[in-house]
């Protein structure tokens, strides 16, 4: 950073008469450090040193001379000079090599510097050697020319952001080790200011400490008098016309005027009769001081007075209320804070520094001008709510017709403390650091607040053009609603560093200026604009391919809104997604740490041997990953198809992952299984799909007549709209496929949509079975016979009556059965056989007629128990 001399205080001047000149070092402390004193040489060095200088001198020339020209002369040489001349020609000959001997040679001893003079004095007396001297001379001037001075070299900052922040932090520890400090530099200005206080109060100056109260307290008190008297005539004429001086509870901004002026009035009118009554008189400090009190308290209650007529000008409508609450409790502070502005104004005056004492004077104002920031920032929090009312708060025809405007409004609304926090802040930090001086600190630090103001609504600009409503969102494509936020939030960077730019400008300090001149500051201002734009980049790119992909699984715009993604697309797409979402944050991050100064050579490395670690210790996941790949580009599987996998696992695919797929069975359970377990899948959700039918009909039917019903009812499936998009082709009728015990088996087949198969077929069941109805053809179901005997275990015939009705098969059917059964036998105790249903296995057909079928054990019924 540039070092620049200490400045005055404006306005400051010297004192005047016997008063003692006191001067402080007010600049700020950076670049106001006393150097310290050089240590005084000892007395014989500094009688001996023009001798001592005269001394190198001389050996220099004469070492500067060729040795060759020497020997041609005959002129001897000592031995010192002559390696020093060796050391001095092997330095031209190096090319611009650094000197070996960089520090100060060892000083000689007396006897040493005694005998190199007389060696001097004998050259200088000799014609010849002299002439031969001014030739090493001039030979001196040639290597002196040749061998150009080293350059210091150049501390080199740490990399990266860190190690920048690191030297910067060094350098303020440097700082506050010599002394450098805030604390330092307020203790200079306190003590100055003292110094002044003290000759003022000890009467060590042209007036007396005496005087001076008496001319101050007779400059308030007739200041005082002339007020109170102009009140007095004012409230007599008030009451000789009846005219009331009292504030109604709403008042209008034209009432709050004229009570303004009636109550200011007189104070101002007495101010300007001291202030001509002063003029007048000698120059004294009291008087003085008396004026600027008198001006301090007329200027409070006149910003007060604006500040709240302006604050009437909005007492419409809803806004009474937040009106009512600034007059009622917010006069009082602003009039203090106009007391402390006003103060802190005329104390850097000319004529009252000239008086005061310019140290003393420089405090006081700075003390009234930190006063007033902190009262406003008080000010900014108390009263944040009724002043937002005001500025927001508007009529319906203005909000609705001016929406614009009514935004903007907002925004100041929700943030117009915050300037004057900033303003209250950025004042008592730049006091307090000593930047600036005490009479304009005040000023800069309103026209800071005044671009920060400026930058939030060129911000708020900004925002909602680049952020439209969801309704101007749906009419853009994606790629225009994205990029727009991305360069809008660009734009506000770029506002937001411009007002750093320009706000440090203010405070006499350049950042670009900084950057260049500071090695620490370059490094810093380096890593972060490289995070940013890193950052920015890896957005832009993250932008460009999430756009795209969402845009090919939801199709938005016109020219793709009426396609639909296909069934790879919905797999593929969101794992391309994630990868690459990975890899950009990865790369993002690795750029960035590498710029922080991080040395990401170690953790690439790590980061390989923990995957290989990894790799060899997780090996059923490293198969999951590729048997999932694999699987993912072959399209072996997709989201929504309906898929039977080895294990007893079926249902619809939901979700994939690289790792594991995630079924939903009919049921509605999920089942989640990794791809190493997948060995055999059957998908059914791939081109088309086969409604196959077996059609039972009982071998006393007409096959030809059935086939003619089956392709009836494909006709009607066919016409039907609700499954006409469902079927690929007609039906198709095999024939007669193969007998079983009950009936015969007619076979076919119908060509579907995928995973449309099911709802065809209960559709083709349901036509069928209306058709046979009425064509009285009975569908078989599984039937048994029963068959008894007339004939007991003995062989003797049983009682006709004691034989047992036939007894049919459970469900019904079309067999009969006679019975034989003698008492105690195993057919009188229930029936023959349970029933057994033939299509689990196989039966063996009826026997002929008269032989006698083997009885199985058989089971008492309920009617049967009672016989027994």
């Amino acid at each position: 950073m540039k070092s620049r001399p200490s400045r005055r205080e404006p306005g400051a001047a010297p004192s005047h008469g016997a008063r003692p000149v006191v001067h402080a070092d007010l600049s700020p402390y950076p670049y106001s450090r006393r150097q310290p004193a050089p240590a005084r040489a000892p007395s014989w060095l500094a009688a001996w040193s023009p001798a001592v200088w005269l001394a190198v001198m001389v050996c220099a020339v004469l070492l500067a001379g060729a040795p060759h020209a020497a020997r041609a002369a005959g002129t001897p040489m000592i031995p010192a000079l002559q390696s020093l001349i060796n050391s001095a020609t092997a330095s031209s000959a190096a090319a611009g090599s650094a000197p070996e001997a960089a520090s100060a040679p060892t000083p000689a001893s007396q006897a040493e510097l005694t005998h190199s003079l007389d060696n001097v004095i004998s050259t200088l007396d000799n014609d010849r050697q002299r002439t031969a001297l001014v030739t090493q001379l001039k030979k001196l001037r040639d290597v002196s020319q040749t061998v150009g001075p080293v350059a210091p070299a150049q501390p080199q900052p740490s990399p990266g952001l860190l190690g920048a922040i690191a030297s910067g932090i060094a350098s303020v520890e440097t700082d506050v080790s010599n002394g450098r400090t805030p604390l330092r530099y307020w203790a200079g200005r306190f003590n100055a200011a003292g110094n002044e206080f003290y000759t003022i109060v000890a009467s060590q100056g042209r007036e007396s400490f005496g005087r001076v109260l008496l001319d101050l307290f007779a400059m308030l008190a007739g200041w005082g008098a002339c007020a109170g008297g102009l009140i007095y005539v004012q409230k007599r004429m008030y009451a000789r016309f009846g005219i009331v001086n009292e504030l109604k509870p709403n008042p209008t901004t034209r009432e709050l005027l004229i009570f303004a002026l009636r109550r200011v009035g007189p104070w101002i009118v007495a101010f300007v009769a001291a202030l001509l009554f002063a003029r007048a008189m000698p120059v004294a400090l009291g008087r003085t001081l008396g004026m600027v009190i008198t001006y301090a308290i007329v200027a409070g209650a006149v910003f007060s007075s604006i500040c709240l007529i302006m604050f009437s000008l909005f007492g419409s409508g809803h806004r009474r209320v937040a009106v009512g609450l600034l007059l009622a409790h917010g006069r009082r502070l602003l009039f203090v804070i106009g007391i402390c502005s006003a103060l802190g104004d005329a104390a850097v005056n000319y004529d009252v520094a000239h008086q005061l004492g310019s140290n003393l004077a420089a405090l006081v104002s700075t003390a009234a001008n930190m006063t007033a920031a902190l009262l406003t920032g008080y000010f900014a929090l108390a009263f944040r709510r009724p002043i937002a009312h005001l500025i927001r708060n508007r009529s319906y025809e203005q909000r609705h017709g001016h929406k614009a405007a009514t935004d903007a409004f907002d925004v100041l609304a929700s943030m117009w403390h915050l300037p004057m926090l900033m303003l209250a802040a950025v004042s008592v930090i730049a006091t307090i650091a000593g930047i600036g001086t005490s009479e304009n600190v005040l000023q800069i630090s309103v026209l800071t607040a005044l671009l920060l103001v400026l930058a939030f609504f060129m911000s708020a600009i900004v925002l909602r053009i680049t952020r439209p409503g969801d309704q101007r969102r749906r009419r853009r494509s994606p790629y225009v609603s994205r990029l727009l936020r991305f360069f809008g939030t660009l734009m506000v960077l770029f506002i937001w560093l411009a007002f750093l730019e320009f706000a440090a400008r203010l405070w006499d300090i350049s950042i670009a200026e900084f950057v260049e001149e500071s090695v620490t500051a370059r490094g810093i201002a380096h890593a972060v604009m490289a995070i940013i734009t890193t950052v920015f980049v890896a957005w832009l790119i993250w932008i460009l391919i999430d756009t795209a992909i969402l845009d090919a699984l939801n199709p938005t715009s016109p020219r793709t809104k009426g396609r639909n993604p296909s069934t790879r697309a919905r797999t593929m797409l969101p794992l391309v997604r994630n990868a690459l979402l990975v890899s950009i944050l990865t790369i993002a991050g690795i750029v960035t740490a590498a710029n922080l100064g991080i040395n990401v050579t170690p953790l690439l490395a790590g980061a390989g041997v923990i995957g290989l670690a990894i790799g060899f210790g997780a090996q059923s996941l490293v198969t999951d990953l590729i048997t999932g790949l694999f699987i993912i580009i072959e399209d072996t599987i997709s989201v929504g198809d309906w898929i039977d996998v080895d294990g007893g696992h079926a249902g619809t695919v939901e979700h994939l992952t690289i790792r594991t797929v995630r079924l939903r069975d009919g049921q509605g359970a999920i089942h989640a299984i990794p791809f190493s377990q997948i060995k055999i899948v059957k998908n059914l959700s791939r081109d088309f799909a086969y409604a196959v039918f077996e059609v039972r009909v009982p071998f006393t039917a007409d096959v030809d007549q059935v086939t003619r019903l089956i392709r009836e009812v494909g006709a009607e499936l066919m016409a039907d709209f609700r499954y006409r998009r469902e079927m690929l082709g007609s039906v198709e009728v095999w024939g007669l496929d193969r007998f079983e015990p009950n009936w015969m088996v007619v076979k076919g087949q119908i060509k579907t949509r995928p995973l449309q198969q099911w709802s065809v077929a209960r559709a083709f069941n349901l036509r069928l079975k209306r058709k046979m109805d009425d064509a009285g053809i009975e569908i078989p179901v599984p039937q048994m016979r029963v068959y008894t005997s007339t004939k007991d275990e003995a062989g003797t015939e049983i009682p006709q009556e004691e034989v047992q009705a036939p007894m049919h098969a459970q469900g019904g059917g079309h067999a009969s059965a006679a019975s034989a059964a003698s008492p105690g036998s195993a057919a009188s105790m229930g029936p023959v056989a349970a029933p057994r249903d033939v299509s689990h296995a196989p039966r063996p057909a009826p026997p002929s007629t008269g032989e006698t079928a083997p009885v199985a054990p058989q089971i008492p019924t309920a009617g049967e128990a009672g016989k027994t």
